[in-house]
């Protein structure tokens, strides 16, 4: 005879005999699906956000193409600014007059020294000693006895900004190195710019420009020195 065991009966391992739910099955079943669900829409998401940001991008790549180039044209004209304040110290410092100029439609500005008989005078007159007492055609000699020309200092300006123009207001102290400077520059040189040992300068703007994204000016007043800048102008965009 064969003995039953009761259903309810433990187990000589001392547990119940587990028996299969079918909703637990279901349910888990129903979270691995909604679980490989949300990581695909997760992945459709991501690729959502990446049209859209590629799509702003492109309306708006023009706007930071803009910017970046006025800030160009304004970080020039900053350079400009700081070459001329730095200049009239120079000058006044030097006791002699220097110039800035440019070829225009470059983006190279010069600064130089200008050899002059006042400033050969001036600068005896300083030194105190007893050649500052000689006149006439005795002063003339002395100040002939000029050294090499220095070579230009060369101040580079951003990448596509160019010098479109420098505008100088006529005066009779500038004539003299007017003249000589027109002697001897091509054709495509600016007018130059004086600074004196005396810390005034000559009265004049200059006008930066890109290609695309308009133009700014600077601007020197000859009795103080004072520089301003102007604001960007003319942009295409």
């Amino acid at each position: 005879m064969h003995s039953s065991v009761p259903l309810n009966q433990p187990l000589a391992n001392g547990h119940a005999p587990r028996a299969m739910d079918p909703m637990r099955t279901a349910s888990r079943l129903g979270q691995r699906q909604r679980s490989v669900l949300s990581r695909g829409f997760t992945v459709l998401e991501l690729l959502l956000v990446l049209s859209v940001m590629a799509i702003i991008a492109a309306g708006a790549l023009p706007q930071v193409l803009s910017l970046l180039s006025d800030r160009r044209l304004v970080r020039g004209s900053r350079i400009v600014r700081e070459e001329m304040l730095q200049t009239r110290i120079d000058a006044m410092r030097q006791g002699r007059t220097l110039i800035i100029d440019a070829e225009l439609e470059t983006g190279t500005l010069r600064v130089r020294p200008y050899q002059s008989l006042a400033d050969a005078v001036n600068a005896i007159d300083q030194t105190g000693s007893q050649e500052a007492l000689l006149t006439g055609s005795d002063q003339g000699m002395i100040a002939t006895v000029d050294m090499d020309e220095p070579t230009p200092e060369e101040i580079e300006l951003p990448e596509e900004v160019t010098i479109e123009s420098i505008n100088v207001v006529s005066a009779a102290r500038a004539l003299e190195v007017q003249q000589t400077i027109s002697q001897t520059s091509s054709g495509q040189s600016s007018s130059p710019i004086l600074f004196y040992a005396d810390g005034t300068t000559s009265t004049a703007s200059v006008t930066l420009a890109h290609p695309t994204h308009g133009q700014i000016t600077i601007k020197l007043r000859g009795v103080t020195g004072d520089v301003t800048l102007g604001e960007v102008e003319g942009s295409d965009q």
